[in-house]
């Protein structure tokens, strides 16, 4: 797997949380030991509109400003989800 990274956040670190919200029961239980890959999706890995919350709390609490209100596309791959992140936290959050 190509690890894609521009200031910080891979996909392997969003790989990283959404296991550890699964393991918080914040997202399906199955997503703790599940095959996850970079051109996943939200949605193809069966999280829920609440579960999208939960990953928001989550983002937004790790790197410490506030996500745009449509930040969270569930049709966006993991390497999307990543790279969204690091354009936030380079544009200094929501505008």
């Amino acid at each position: 797997m190509i690890q894609q990274e521009t200031a910080g956040w891979t996909e392997e670190r969003v790989i990283q949380v959404i296991r550890e919200l699964a393991a918080q029961e914040e997202l399906p239980e199955h997503l703790q030991t599940a095959k996850i890959s970079s051109a996943d999706t939200v949605d193809t890995l069966g999280v829920d509109s609440i579960g999208g919350i939960a990953l928001i709390d989550r983002f937004e609490a790790e790197v410490g400003i506030p996500l745009p209100d449509d930040f969270l596309d569930f049709d966006d791959n993991l390497v999307t989800m990543a790279q969204r992140l690091n354009d936030v936290i380079r544009a200094g959050g929501a505008k």
